[in-house]
């Protein structure tokens, strides 16, 4: 008796879901990019400037690795869950975490930017353990994103895909 549950890769996603989570993708990662272009043009304006100079490369960065997860996922073989599990978790993770960064650099946070805030008083304590709850938080979310899109990768014995 084969059980046929969310997690499991018997059903993969066809080439019109594949097309569409690689636009999605696509689409997030050049607006990441455009995002962190933005933000480089007031990199002197932050209470932290060297927090500003991570947020501008964090949003290229980010950017960059959406864009290609996105060129890859034609080649996936996920179940239509776990494609949608790594696709919400990376974008989520990359705007959170873009957001994160921008606010410990505008608003000078010490408390996860230990190196890049080095000589700076303490920030908001709510808003330091927000920024720290929230990058800490994404940091796990890439990480089983990743797991995911590398299950993804794997070679099948199905021949149909």
């Amino acid at each position: 008796m084969e059980i046929n549950s969310p997690f499991t890769c018997n059903n993969f996603i066809d080439s019109n879901q594949s097309k569409d989570f690689k636009l999605r993708l696509l689409w997030h990662g050049i607006f990441l990019c455009t995002l962190g272009f933005i933000v480089g043009f007031f990199i002197p304006l932050y209470a932290n400037p060297r927090a500003g100079l991570a947020t501008h490369l964090l949003g290229i960065t980010e950017g960059i690795f959406l864009a290609v997860v996105g060129l890859i996922f034609p080649n996936l073989k996920l179940s239509l869950f776990n494609a949608r599990l790594a696709f919400w978790m990376l974008v989520i993770s990359a705007y959170v975490g873009l957001l994160g960064e921008l606010l410990g650099a505008a608003f000078g946070l010490t408390k996860v930017f230990i190196i890049t805030a080095q000589g700076l008083s303490p920030g908001i304590s709510w808003m330091e353990s927000s920024v720290e709850i929230a990058v800490k938080g994404i940091s796990v979310f890439i990480i089983l994103a990743c797991f995911i899109l590398l299950f993804g990768l794997r070679k099948t014995n199905n021949t149909n895909h």
